[in-house]
């Protein structure tokens, strides 16, 4: 299956979820905030009718732990040690029409064995707010801002040398106008024709790279920098936002959020249309009050990465070329839940 018809599978997914929820009939809306990580959260509606509250806030946490261990193990093996943790804050501001979501999300996960030391899994942190007011019914206008970044050093493993991210390099900025539809409390969509996606990356040596997108350095034919590379890129154009979060049988909950966004100010011409998908989906299963485990899986395809394309050439693994790819990121843990 080709990555074109894959996209359109995922796509067709979503929408499909989507229609089911629009169909469904109304119920009271809450007003949880964008993001993907919403095990386990929702206002109260004798609260939200509370006219003399206007704040409502939750916090939810996870950390798993997966850790294997052999000696004199005769079939062999390798001891292991792996874990992360994830949390998410959430303070939301409800007035008459008027709303504000805002949250921030942490995660982090690292491995340990004996031959390839620690290295990083997952790496994550997401602040965000949605502000809206009611002119119809279930339709809001609503500007939402959200930047995305990581803690720490990313390298491209095996090779612990060459570094490929660090703390806001890169750092996702995204600034959208438009319409919230919400027709429930499970559902929202937000159109936006006039949305503006900013790129930095706060590594000069990534930046001469062109990493991420941004223009890379000027060289001259011995590989010295004559003009440092860009440290951001600018793309202003179409945002089309669609979250979903819902308990779908007794202690299931799927949450899922669809990002596609384009450039109007592509300086290809071509590229004008080529529309970037950004897309989470995470089952959460709640075993009691303290346990529970996650699916989650991110699929993301941006035209400005480009990823590195390898070939064996005489049995050695060697880069042929480069292009945008469908990135996939799955992980799966169990472990300890914590929810104020």
């Amino acid at each position: 299956m080709n990555i074109s018809n894959m996209k359109n599978h995922f796509l067709l997914i979503l929408f499909v979820v989507a229609l089911k929820s629009f169909a469904s009939v109304p119920e009271k809306k809450d007003s949880s905030p964008d993001g993907i990580y919403k095990p386990d959260f929702s206002l109260d509606t004798a609260l939200v009718n509370d006219s003399t509250r206007v704040w409502f806030m939750g916090a939810n946490g996870n950390f798993n732990l997966n850790q294997v261990s052999f000696t004199n193990w005769a079939e062999g093996g390798e001891s292991t040690l792996a874990g992360n943790v994830f949390g998410v804050f959430k303070a939301t501001y409800l007035k008459k029409k008027f709303k504000a979501d805002n949250y921030l999300l942490m995660a982090y996960g690292i491995t340990w064995n004996g031959e390839q030391g620690v290295r990083k899994t997952d790496d994550k942190i997401e602040v965000g707010t949605a502000v809206g007011y009611e002119v119809f019914e279930n339709w809001y206008y609503s500007l939402i801002a959200n930047l995305k970044s990581q803690f720490s050093n990313g390298y491209k493993y095996p090779d612990d040398s060459t570094l490929v991210s660090t703390f806001l390099a890169p750092a996702n900025f995204l600034l959208s106008l438009g319409m919230e539809y919400k027709p429930n409390k499970f559902t929202s969509v937000f159109i936006s024709p006039a949305s503006g996606k900013f790129i930095f990356v706060a590594n000069q040596e990534l930046a001469n790279k062109g990493a991420f997108g941004v223009t890379p350095a000027v060289r001259d034919s011995l590989g010295n920098v004559l003009i440092p590379g860009s440290d951001y890129k600018a793309k202003f154009g179409f945002n089309f936002i669609l979250n979903y979060h819902k308990d779908i049988i007794k202690n299931v909950n799927l949450s899922s959020k669809l990002n596609l966004h384009n450039n109007y100010m592509d300086e290809n011409s071509d590229n004008r249309w080529n529309v970037d998908v950004d897309w989470e989906t995470a089952f959460n299963f709640k075993i009691n009050s303290f346990l529970s485990s996650m699916i989650y899986m991110h699929f993301l395809y941006d035209h400005d990465i480009k990823i590195p394309q390898y070939e064996k050439v005489d049995g050695i693994k060697t880069q042929v070329g480069s292009g945008p790819r469908l990135q996939m990121k799955q992980n799966f843990g169990i472990g300890v839940s914590i929810k104020v």
